[in-house]
C-alpha cells in the first residue's frame, strides 16, 4: 500500500467507520496525477464501453469514464485538482451524448460534494446499508406476500419493467429497445439461483415484488472496496404497482425479505437507490438504511 493510499484510508476511517479500506481498481487504468501545495493527489481513470443492447447499458451511458480518486491528505482541494486534470485529459476525446464521467465517494464527505457539484456532477445513486436488526412491524396491508415461483415470471417481469421505466425518469436508467427480454432473463435468473424473490398480491392481482440475493464483496464487482468482507444481504429490486402505492405493499414485502435475509448470518443488508427519486429516500431511510457511498455522474462526458 502506498503512502497516499494509507492517507486515504485514515481519512475515510475518520469520516465514517463503516467505510472499508480502498480496493485496487481495474488493471487497465490510466494514472492521473495532481499537486496541491506541493502535496500529491493521485487517481486512476478507467474507460468502459457497453453494447447498447447489454444489461449494463440499461442502467447508464454506454461509454463510461470512471475515476478512482486518491487525494489523500489533500482532501477536497486534491479532488478538485484531480477533476481539473481529468477534464483536460478528456477534452477533445470525442465522447458522444451517450457517455458519462463517474466517481464514487463517501456520502458523508460534504466538502467533496461541494467540489463535485461545482464541476457539473450530480448525485445519481447511493449505496445504503442497514445493520442486522429485526424488521419493523409493516403495519396493516391488504396484500398477501409469498415466495415467487417460476410461474410468476411474467408478472414479475412486468413489475420490473415498470420500475425500470420509472427509474429512467428519476435515476440512471436509460430507455433502450430490447429492455424487456433482458429484464425477463434477470427475473428467471433470480428465481432459479437466489430463490429470494417475493410477490405481493391483492385478491390474486400482482401488486408488488422484491428480489434479493446474498453477496460477498469480490474483486471486480460493484461492492468490492465498498463494503467490509463477509456475507451481505442484497436488496436488488423493490417494485410496487402504481395503483397499489401508499397501501403498505413495500413495507410488507421488505418485512418478509428482511426476515429471510437475516437468517443467513449476514453482516448487514445493502441496496442502491436514487436520491432524485421522490419515493425511495424516505422509504429506505424509514426501513433503517443510510447512505454509505454516493455515485456521482456527469453526462455527457467532458468534450
Amino acid at each position: 500500500m502506498t503512502p497516499l493510499e494509507e492517507e486515504q484510508n485514515a481519512r475515510f476511517a475518520a469520516l465514517d467507520p463503516q467505510l472499508p479500506p480502498i480496493a485496487a481498481p481495474p488493471v487497465a487504468s490510466e494514472p492521473l496525477l495532481a499537486s496541491v501545495g506541493g502535496r500529491p493527489a493521485g487517481g486512476l481513470l478507467t474507460r468502459v464501453v457497453y453494447a447498447p443492447a447489454s444489461w449494463p447499458a440499461l442502467w447508464g451511458p454506454s461509454e463510461i469514464w470512471d475515476l478512482t480518486a486518491v487525494p489523500g491528505e489533500t482532501g477536497a482541494a486534491g479532488l478538485a485538482a484531480l477533476l481539473g486534470v481529468w477534464r483536460e485529459r478528456l477534452r477533445g476525446s470525442g465522447a458522444g451524448p451517450d457517455s458519462g464521467c463517474t466517481l464514487t465517494w463517501p456520502s458523508r464527505d460534504d466538502e467533496a460534494s461541494a467540489v463535485l457539484l461545482a464541476h457539473g456532477f450530480a448525485p445519481m445513486t447511493c449505496l445504503a446499508v442497514r445493520p442486522v436488526e429485526p424488521p419493523a412491524d409493516p403495519g396493516p396491508a391488504r396484500v398477501r406476500v409469498r415466495k415467487a415461483e417460476d410461474g410468476d415470471a411474467e408478472a414479475l417481469t412486468e413489475l420490473r419493467l415498470a420500475e425500470w421505466r420509472y427509474t429512467s425518469l428519476v435515476g440512471t436508467a436509460v430507455r433502450r429497445p430490447g429492455a424487456r427480454p433482458l429484464l425477463h432473463a434477470e427475473v428467471v435468473r433470480s428465481l432459479r439461483f437466489s430463490g429470494l424473490v417475493w410477490l405481493a398480491e391483492d385478491d390474486g392481482v400482482p401488486a408488488g415484488m422484491a428480489a434479493c440475493a446474498l453477496a460477498v464483496p469480490t474483486p471486480g464487482d460493484s461492492i468490492h472496496g465498498r463494503l467490509f468482507p463477509g456475507r451481505w444481504g442484497y436488496v436488488d429490486t423493490l417494485s410496487v404497482a402504481p395503483a397499489a402505492r401508499d397501501g403498505g405493499v413495500g413495507r410488507a414485502l421488505m418485512a418478509a425479505a428482511h426476515r429471510t435475509l437475516l437468517t443467513h448470518e449476514v453482516r448487514g443488508t445493502f441496496l442502491f437507490y436514487h436520491p432524485a427519486n421522490p419515493l425511495s429516500p424516505v422509504f429506505w431511510h424509514r426501513q433503517g438504511y443510510r447512505p454509505l457511498w454516493t455515485m456521482w455522474i456527469r453526462r455527457p462526458a467532458w468534450s
